[in-house]
């Protein structure tokens, strides 16, 4: 699904997601002039995707990889961890960590006051889990701060966070800065206009809405005019 931002539109519904795909996309419209003007690119990270926008924009389109996604990472990360550790316990702390994965992957702000209890006590009885949603914190934090105005600025905080996380030992992190280091570039770029693919996200939801009142459908075709029906037009 290809989204204009500036608009708040789908632009366009592709058959799948494979680079050919998506690159003679961008370049027919870029051709056609719909994309001449485009100076940036969201997108989650897969490699298609990135080379695709490289080679049809000639590489003057800033490629960005959202907080949305790392963050998303991240918290699969975290509660991989989480899954691991609880396996390896005894029956009577495997029964404490189960069903608390609400509690270590919803932002803390977003808790009952009893929940925030509970997370504080799992902490204190969990430390290498605590460690790890500190640093989800940490990283949280990073994309929230309004000082930071410049790719550069953004990737310098990355590196420096990725320093300290990588002293705590944790495997889970190792895994998370390896992938954080291969996307470094295109996630700073985050900060030039700090662009999200949330609303993609809501599209996506749409998308779901149709094929659940249809039923499902058989007719890619069908389908794609029915979305754009829907949420082709701008806002």
């Amino acid at each position: 699904m290809i989204i204009d931002h500036s608009n708040q539109r789908v632009l366009e519904v592709l058959e799948n997601r494979e680079k050919a795909t998506v690159l003679a996309y961008l370049r027919r419209e870029k051709d056609s002039g719909l994309l001449a003007s485009v100076a940036e690119v969201t997108t989650d990270m897969w490699a298609g995707y990135a080379e695709a926008v490289r080679e049809a924009f000639d590489g003057k389109a800033a490629v960005t990889i959202d907080r949305f996604h790392v963050m998303k990472n991240f918290q699969e990360r975290l509660d991989q961890a989480r899954r691991d550790l609880q396996r390896a316990l005894p029956a009577e702390e495997r029964a404490r960590l189960k069903g608390s994965r609400w509690l270590w992957l919803t932002n803390p702000e977003n808790l009952t006051p009893l929940q925030r209890e509970q997370l504080a006590e799992l902490k204190r009885d969990f430390p290498e889990l605590a460690q790890l949603a500190e640093q989800r914190e940490a990283l949280r934090a990073i994309f929230d701060d309004p000082r930071i105005k410049a790719p550069q600025q953004g990737q310098r905080r990355l590196e420096a966070w990725m320093r300290g996380v990588r002293g705590l030992g944790l495997a889970a992190l190792a895994a998370f800065c390896k992938t954080l280091d291969n996307w470094l570039d295109k996630i700073a770029n985050y900060f030039r206009q700090r662009l999200s693919n949330g609303p993609t996200e809501g599209f996506n939801r749409g998308l779901r809405a149709i094929l659940w009142r249809s039923c499902g459908m058989l007719n890619f075709s069908h389908f794609r005019l029915r979305v754009l029906d829907a949420f082709g037009r701008p806002n």
